[in-house]
């Protein structure tokens, strides 16, 4: 009786140090996609600061001229999308990675798109 108790105790902290684990991972995985969104604000502001001065100074802007901002906010934008799905991968959530919907059961494909769910 006392071994099937501390059999059950033993595996129950297992369960709760491995969820504590996850909690961990995916607050750890927000942060980093927290700062990289104040990250693309920034940007955002330090482009529109750009544009102004720019056209008040020169009245033109070509495209070459503001790339580096959209080269920046693009990289972090596909490292925001990299990091939420880490974020999945930890809960072991499924999600089309197409329409980008969360789902509670085992599916093989999308009910929305109709692509496939890689599991």
């Amino acid at each position: 009786m006392i071994d099937k108790l501390s059999d059950a105790v033993y595996q129950s902290m297992q369960q709760i140090g491995k969820k504590t684990s996850e909690i961990l991972e995916v607050n750890k995985l927000n942060l980093s996609i927290n700062k990289r969104k104040r990250e693309i604000d920034e940007l955002y502001e330090a482009l529109g600061k750009y544009v102004y001065k720019y056209i008040q100074q020169y009245n033109n802007l070509t495209r070459e001229d503001i790339d580096q901002y959209f080269n920046k906010i693009a990289f972090l934008q596909k490292d925001i999308e990299t990091l939420e799905k880490l974020v999945l991968s930890v809960q072991n959530v499924l999600h089309c990675t197409h329409c980008k919907v969360e789902f509670d059961e085992e599916i093989s494909y999308c009910p929305l798109c109709g692509r496939y769910i890689k599991k």
